[in-house]
């Protein structure tokens, strides 16, 4: 009975311990609190904390799109309460990620048993929004039981569900190779790939800062970029493997999303961001996550007006 007891003990200070720190990945779906069949949302909360104010990335996937926001919010410890506001989701019955997005707040419970760690609550309408977006429940359980840091390893029929949109960029270097055999045909080369051309130059003369060298366990990899901290109007350009893939981006707390496809023939693939501007506060910064479908790796890169941030990709043997 004595050692009974004392396990009950040990158990419910576990779970207490659990329940005052929520910092990790939460793993969930979401689904609209509406009469009838609908799609429902798979999200990816992913969280730090720092006494009652927490912060992070929330990425959802909801009818072949992938959307991801850098979040900042509260965490009440003594009532387990969270609160993240002004969640941009799409609309349940729009067709597709360019559609109407509802102005949401996240209001959520943390809750802990002897068999998980979970965050239950709603997505909840704003204002004018109250009546034509319903509220969206969620159940999301903690990462760390699942030895996974990835969203695209708990739901296994996302590898299935995403397919790239106008307002995705995959880079595959194989693909891009022309053979030798083709016959190219002279063209005047349009505005898009001037613009690139004199990017591409600018980049080419300033100092290259290599930063860190990750080794990764896929040949694919997603990458998303946030402005890191206040948004200040910061502009990049993205290069892999000192290829222009992406020009022109604003940095926001909504991510700028790339997927790229490792050349196996080089020792190592390179990405780098070139800085366009220092927006309001300099230098450029942002916040760059890596997902290989089984980690996880957060990265902050700063640019200015004369080097580039570069890191450097390997893939473990």
């Amino acid at each position: 009975m004595r050692a009974a007891a004392l396990f009950f003990i040990v158990v419910l200070s576990v779970l207490s311990g659990k329940a005052q720190n929520i910092k990790g990945s939460w793993f969930g779906s979401a689904d609209v609190l509406l009469g009838g069949s609908h799609n429902n949302y798979l999200v990816e909360l992913d969280l730090k904390q720092e006494n009652n104010e927490i912060k992070g990335i929330i990425s959802y996937y909801f009818k072949e799109t992938f959307q991801s926001f850098y979040v900042k919010g509260t965490y009440n410890p003594r009532t387990r309460e969270i609160l993240i506001k002004d969640l941009p989701i799409t609309y349940f019955r729009a067709s597709g990620a360019n559609g109407v997005e509802c102005v949401m707040d996240l209001r959520a419970i943390v809750t802990a048993s002897r068999v998980s760690t979970n965050i239950k609550g709603v997505f909840t309408s704003q204002g004018k929004y109250k009546y034509t977006c319903p509220d969206i429940a969620f159940d999301f359980v903690y990462g760390e039981q699942l030895n996974t840091d990835s969203l695209i390893d708990k739901f296994s029929p996302i590898r299935k569900i995403w397919r790239p949109t106008d307002d995705d960029v995959v880079v595959n270097p194989l693909e891009s190779r022309t053979p030798d055999s083709v016959d190219l045909k002279v063209r005047e080369p349009s505005l898009q790939e001037m613009e690139a051309k004199k990017i591409q130059l600018e980049f080419n003369k300033r100092k290259e800062v290599v930063g860190q060298e990750l080794l990764v366990d896929s040949d694919s990899l997603r990458l998303t970029f946030y402005d890191n901290g206040i948004v200040d109007g910061d502009s990049i350009s993205v290069f892999f493997n000192k290829e222009p893939i992406a020009t022109h981006q604003s940095l926001t707390e909504r991510g700028l999303v790339v997927y790229a496809v490792l050349d196996s023939t080089k020792p190592y693939n390179e990405i780098s961001m070139f800085a366009e501007n220092l927006g309001t506060i300099p230098p450029n910064t942002a916040l760059m996550v890596i997902t290989d479908g089984v980690n996880r790796y957060e990265i902050f890169l700063s640019s200015s007006l004369t080097q580039n941030s570069t890191i450097r990709i390997r893939r473990r043997k």
